[in-house]
């Protein structure tokens, strides 16, 4: 069963926020779920990078990097790694 997000936001107005799609897909899947793990980072993507190397089990990675634009917290060999270890998916 799918629900579209208009019908959630029309039954749930007080509790929805929806962001602006500032999102870009760069990888093979276009809708992943799974458990998902949290990094909060600032500037540095040491934490990202020990987390990728770890089993993912299906599990999905969000990354918090404090709104900084200033250093990429992924890049293509943490993706691969992702990838390799299991990991469903990734947003930052």
């Amino acid at each position: 069963m799918t629900h579209s997000l208009p019908d959630i936001c029309d039954r749930y107005p007080d509790e929805i926020s929806v962001f602006e799609p500032v999102f870009r897909d760069f990888g093979g899947k276009h809708r992943f779920c799974g458990e998902v793990v949290t990094i909060k980072c600032f500037e540095d993507n040491s934490l990202v990078a020990e987390i990728v190397r770890e089993p993912g089990h299906g599990r999905i990675i969000v990354v918090d990097g404090g709104g900084s634009l200033r250093r990429a917290l992924l890049g293509d060999l943490l993706a691969a790694a992702a990838v390799e270890n299991g990991w469903q998916g990734l947003v930052v």
